[in-house]
């Protein structure tokens, strides 16, 4: 027993007088043994680490130990505490291995095969992550090792192999977790002041292996130089990774660049870097070390930059080793003779590395090869649509105009439906198929799009990942348009309206066509619909049992109406998840032309879930003759590239669903078939151990108890909640009672003492009145009286002046008189001491007159005060206070 440098204890049974790799097996102790479940897909990434998250989270482990052998043709055995064993499975037989991404101390393998069409998959826990990747190492090596013995490197002539370069730049925040660096094509945006993870994925893509034994540095280099000094050896906190993909070996190699500790000076802040990463390698039986440099470009950014939706491009690059015979050391008989670098191949989509979790058995498809015939279809593209005719956008609207009540549908709707919904009506006619009005739209969903959309969502990463594999081929959905925008509120909030499902893989497919003919918040409304009353969740919840039992329908309708297309897949064992997964995923929007997914669509929500087996059972049934003319690998090929091609023709897609419309699904065969299948699980459950299947219905009764407990919690707290409104509302309400008493009392006593004030200045106001109307009379009087006095003095003194004129005139005539008497002596005449005498009388009655002028002015003057007093009284704004204070 000895212990490796991570602090697992491993036994290794190798005889101490041989070398023989037949007779290695490496054994690890202390691994829980989680239990094991049967599985769908024998390479599914998904359902494993699904399998993997239930069993750790019902807790049921049990000490064991994995012995895996270094022969291939070995077994892989797992055997308890006292070492007997519990179970063997051979290597060959061993379909896939996978780390889990939410637990990086969990693995799993999958086992059965092919031709029982049962797969299992076995779940193990180990004491740390380091533990769990000594595990699959071994693993990985003993697989490898089979490659090998296919008799790759026999012989000593020369030897030619091809590797694909993938790389990919993921930026640790602050807080220590990973995301995509932001990219736009071939440019990796990078912030400053952060770490960065370089993750190399290199796959052998021709027949012949090499095995890649270590990697023995990764560098980071201006492109085109050879200054040592240029070169940064980047960290490698984690081993070459090894795994296994269809086409051969994969290696993950990880690579961490921090500029704080490891600056690179000849990367400038304000320009486009050509930067190379060298990864170097050793391949088994090769003397000299590999060299593979990949080449891209970096601009740097300052570390508060913010990137918005980062579009993800799928960068390959090939490369060609050539080795030629070594004949100088007898274990490495090769020796390299050149690297080849070919063109490098672009695409957008993430690159699809194994950072999250070491995924033996992935699936990559080498693209690289087909030529421009052979492409598949862009997603998304759009052919073009047909102008309606007049006459035909008359009946529609003819049929809106009616059509008032959506919750039951006018019975020519199907027949006109099924000719095409107009372009220009498409949103309006969906909306009131799914029974959305305007009110239930802004009542029922607005405030829950608004509040999902600002609330977090475990999700969020991955639907930005998928938004640029969401039609590439549409210019709405492009990197920087408002689609994507769009698309990825649509989508995250849906993910935290529905905790259940969430968010999945193909959905983002049928949120981008709903949002080609809707708004935002009518797309959400729409596509919860279709999700809830169309029951298209039911396919995305967790085990997909919904989506296997379509898969049985669906085989079961190949087999009752196309019986020889049906025995040609049985023959080639072409299941039917290989070609209708995305079709049912996506209501087949993912891969065909958008005018005919529009009329799919346009089908599935007037005629229902049936539509799927229909429009499944048209596409077969049209196909059928290409179908029968070609082996496993030609079908796959023609679903996957020549099919959707074929619909480019409109007059296809026509033909497609007239064909769908006529096929019939009887209900009855439907549900025979359903409890066909579901007799058919029940056999297998009761092929598992019974204590296991118990405890696996009974974590699914607990997890559905839980899941009603949330509900219930859920429904308690917004109880809780709305019971806490109410009582701060009427605490509210109390408070402004008591607020509006306290204002009630001060009006009262206001209003007794404006009463009083009232009484008193009406009393003021009656005793003025009467003085104002005394004061008159008197001024009258008054005037009257000085009136009276003013013309007896005008009399007097009319009569003062006549005697005046007539005494001077008797004067002067007796003056007269006596001048004619003395003959005109001068003698002085007393007279005028008498004359002056009568001026001064005058003057003085003039003076009476004029002071009696002005006492009679004074008069008048104070009865226009007293006037303007009373009218000031009866004006006054005092008054009219005491009127609007009664008033209240």
């Amino acid at each position: 027993m000895v212990e490796d440098d991570t602090g697992s204890q491993i036994s290794e049974s190798l005889p101490p007088s041989s070398s023989d790799e037949d007779d290695h097996v490496t054994l690890f102790d202390n691994v829980n043994y989680m239990g094991r479940a049967v599985i769908g897909s024998s390479v599914s990434n998904v359902e494993a680490n699904a399998i993997i998250a239930e069993l750790h989270e019902y807790n049921t482990e049990s000490k064991v130990t994995i012995s895996v052998p270094a022969n291939p043709d070995g077994c892989i055995r797992i055997l308890d505490e006292q070492k007997e064993l519990l179970h063997s499975d051979d290597v060959r037989s061993v379909l896939y291995v996978t780390k889990s991404a939410a637990l990086p101390n969990c693995f799993a393998f999958t086992s059965g095969k092919k031709d029982r069409g049962m797969f299992y998959c076995h779940a193990f826990k180990c004491k740390d992550k380091e533990v769990c990747m000594r595990v699959l190492h071994t693993m990985a090596t003993t697989f490898n090792r089979g490659f090998t013995k296919q008799g790759d490197m026999q012989g000593t002539q020369p030897m030619e192999f091809e590797f694909e370069l993938s790389l990919e730049v993921m930026e640790e925040g602050s807080d220590g977790n990973l995301t995509l660096a932001a990219q736009d094509k071939e440019v990796y945006k990078l912030r400053t002041g952060r770490r960065h993870h370089f993750i190399v994925t290199v796959r052998q893509t021709n027949s012949s292996t090499l095995i890649l034994e270590r990697c023995c540095g990764l560098f980071l280099s201006p492109t085109h130089h050879t200054d040592p000094e240029c070169y940064v050896l980047l960290d490698m906190p984690i081993e070459m990774e090894m795994g296994s993909a269809a086409a051969g070996p994969l290696y993950v190699i990880r690579g961490v660049w921090d500029p704080n500790t490891q600056p690179c000076r000849w990367i400038s802040t304000d320009c486009l870097n050509q930067v190379s990463l060298s990864v170097d390698v050793v391949a088994s039986g090769v003397f000299d070390p590999i060299r593979f440099e990949r080449k891209t470009q970096v601009k740097l950014y300052p570390s508060t930059e913010r990137f918005f939706l980062p579009s993800r491009y799928y960068n390959t690059q090939t490369f060609t080793v050539s080795l030629k015979p070594n004949s100088e050391d007898k274990h490495r008989r090769f020796a390299l003779d050149s690297v080849t670098e070919k063109e490098m191949m672009s695409s957008p989509g993430r690159l699809r590395s194994l950072f999250s979790g070491i995924g033996f058995g992935d699936d990559y498809s080498d693209s690289s090869t087909e030529s421009d015939d052979e492409e598949p279809l862009i997603s998304g593209l759009d052919e073009g649509i047909e102008e309606t005719p007049e006459d035909t956008l008359k009946q529609w609207r003819t049929l809106l105009d009616t059509w008032t009540d959506y919750s039951t549908r006018p019975p020519e709707l199907v027949k006109l439906a099924r000719k095409g919904i107009p372009n220009k009506l498409r949103g309006e006619v969906w909306l009131r198929l799914g029974g959305l009005t305007r009110q239930d739209i802004e009542d029922k969903y607005s405030h829950l799009y608004d509040e999902s959309l600002l609330n977090e969502c475990p999700h969020e990463q991955v639907i930005l990942w998928d938004l640029n594999r969401t039609f590439p081929g549409n210019e709405f959905f492009q990197e920087g348009k408002d689609g994507q925008r769009r698309l990825y509120h649509v989508c995250k909030s849906y993910a935290g309206s529905d905790q259940e499902v969430g968010y999945c893989q193909g959905l983002s497919f049928i949120v981008a066509v709903l949002l080609l003919h809707l708004e935002e918040e009518d797309a959400f409304a729409l596509f919860s619909v279709v999700m809830k009353e169309y029951q298209f969740r039911n396919m995305f919840k967790k085990g997909f049992q919904m989506l296997q039992l379509k898969f049985f329908v669906l085989e079961r309708l190949i087999e009752d109406q196309l019986p020889d297309l049906w025995n040609h897949f049985q023959d080639h064992e072409l299941s039917t998840q290989m070609y209708a997964s995305q079709w049912f995923l996506t209501l087949f929007s993912a891969k065909f032309p958008l005018g005919l997914v529009y009329r799919i669509v346009d089908m599935f929500l007037t005629e229902g879930p049936d539509t799927l087996f229909k429009i499944a059972m048209s596409l077969l049934k049209l196909s059928k003759k290409e179908l029968l003319s070609h082996d496993f690998e030609g079908m796959l090929k023609y679903f996957r590239v020549s099919l959707p091609k074929r619909f480019m023709n409109k007059k296809q897609g026509h033909k497609l669903l007239s064909t769908a419309a006529g096929i019939k699904i009887k209900p009855g065969k439907v549900a025979i078939w359903e409890a066909e299948f579901h007799k058919q699980q029940d056999e297998k459950r009761s092929l598992q151990d019974p204590l296991r299947r118990l405890e696996h219905e009974l974590k699914q009764s607990i997890e559905a108890n839980h899941r009603l407990e949330q509900e219930n919690d859920m429904l308690v707290q917004h109880l809780t909640q709305s019971q806490v409104g109410m009582r701060h509302q009427l605490d509210d309400l109390e408070k402004r009672n008591l607020e509006l008493k306290r204002d009630l009392s001060k009006m009262t006593t206001s209003y007794e003492e404006t009463t009083e004030c009232n009484k008193a200045l009406s009393a003021e106001i009656l005793r003025t009145k009467n003085l104002y109307h005394n004061s008159i009379m008197e001024g009258d009087d008054e005037r009257a009286r000085h009136k009276l006095t003013i013309q007896e003095y005008h009399t007097m003194c009319r009569s003062i002046e006549e005697r005046h004129e007539k005494e001077k005139q008797e004067l002067n005539q007796e003056v007269i008189e006596i001048k004619a008497k003395v003959g005109g002596k001068d003698i002085d005449i007393p007279s005028e001491q008498r004359l002056r005498e009568l001026e001064m009388e005058l003057a003085k009655t003039k003076l009476c007159l004029v002071e009696a002028n002005c006492k009679a002015q004074e008069y008048e003057h104070d009865c226009s005060n007293l006037r303007e007093k009373l009218k000031n009284i009866d004006n006054s704004g005092v008054l009219t206070q005491l009127k609007a204070r009664l008033n209240r």
